[in-house]
């Protein structure tokens, strides 16, 4: 999750996390109806309309909102956006809807603004507002599913936009060493259940730190950047629905293609899926898609988002004005991030595998 600016208030572990990194303060969500948000966007909130929490993460909170002849995803973000990096992704999904490449559009709201405030009893919120689109999870254990998500990803890097502007921090840089060390004793001060299981993994964050580089900036174009299975559904037909484009932007080919593999390919126990990061890479050549995992360098966006991500659920888990909904979901991707750190023999496998795979 990438945090903003919670304010002006004091901030308990601040001065022992550190401050290279934003955090945020998330509370209780609205209680979302009909009519305010339709009032938003301009639609007509007929007899019968219906609005219905599904999912969320760590940025946001997705509902369905059903209107009878058409059904919408509303997504209420916890933390504030802005409009101009909203319309970009709105222009860089239209260009990739052109192309073939299935997603949900954005729809704007009133003004033609696609970020639209929404004031409620525990405070303003933002909403997007997008076409619904019927799927079902993708099915991990589909074999097929290989070569279909290396298909998806290798058309998105053969359409990609040139980048309009450099990589921000949580792409390229990771804490220092002394973060995990300081997190683990908050942890251990507040009694969190997690702090022995950080402490455990401190050798490793220390190591996959060291692999994280600033991309190669003529390489960047505009990807995706968030391309795990949770963002992909299936729908009717069998074709994959890609969702959650909030953090389009500038990154490297190679550095997306080396995620996919560690998101899609690793067991539960830290192994690889040899066959099925064949089948990826084959599609994703097929594809056109123009990254080569070269080296351990290619890995860096990945370590640095798992890290960042890492650390700033663990600040928002020991920050006392966290709702209890934002803590529990705090702590449960600090576990699942920990348990799937990817161990420097890994990484080398997969470029192993990459150097034998066709094309």
């Amino acid at each position: 999750m990438r945090c903003g600016w919670a304010g002006d208030g004091e901030y308990p572990v601040a001065a022992i996390i550190g401050s290279w990194l934003p955090w945020c303060v998330i509370h209780d969500g609205s209680s979302m109806t009909v009519e305010p948000v339709c009032a938003a966007f301009g639609l007509a909130a007929r007899p019968g309309a219906s609005i219905t929490a599904l999912s969320r993460g760590a940025a946001g909170r997705i509902w369905h909102l059903d209107l009878g002849a058409d059904r919408y995803a509303v997504k209420e973000l916890f933390v504030e956006s802005d409009e101009e990096s909203v319309c970009r992704e709105v222009a860089f999904t239209a260009h990739l809807q052109a192309a073939g490449i299935r997603l949900p559009g954005s729809v704007p709201g009133q003004g033609g603004r696609f970020l639209v405030p929404l004031a409620g009893d525990s405070g303003d919120s933002w909403l997007r507002l997008y076409r619904w689109v019927d799927g079902v999870p993708a099915d991990l254990a589909d074999p097929g599913l290989a070569a279909q998500i290396g298909d998806l990803l290798g058309r998105l890097h053969a359409h990609a936009l040139p980048a309009e502007c450099e990589p921000d921090p949580w792409y390229e840089t990771v804490p220092g060493p002394a973060t995990w060390d300081q997190l683990a004793d908050a942890a251990r001060v507040q009694g969190a259940s997690w702090s022995q299981a950080l402490a455990g993994q401190v050798g490793l964050l220390a190591d996959l730190a060291e692999l994280v580089a600033p991309a190669a900036r003529d390489q960047l174009v505009t990807c995706h950047r968030d391309l795990h299975p949770d963002n992909v559904l299936v729908d009717g037909s069998g074709d994959l629905v890609l969702l959650d484009w909030d953090d389009a932007g500038p990154a490297c080919p190679d550095q997306e293609l080396a995620g996919l593999m560690t998101f899609w390919h690793i067991h539960d126990d830290g192994r690889a899926d040899d066959a099925a990061v064949g089948r990826t890479l084959a599609a994703y050549r097929s594809a056109g898609g123009p990254g080569h995992l070269c080296d351990e360098r290619s890995f860096s966006m990945y370590i640095a988002t798992r890290m960042n991500f890492l650390h700033g659920q663990a600040s928002v888990a020991l920050e006392p004005a966290t709702a209890p909904e934002h803590r529990q979901y705090a702590v449960s991707e600090i576990w699942d991030t920990l348990a799937r750190l990817p161990s420097l023999s890994l990484i080398s496998h997969l470029i192993s595998l990459a150097k034998i795979a066709p094309g």
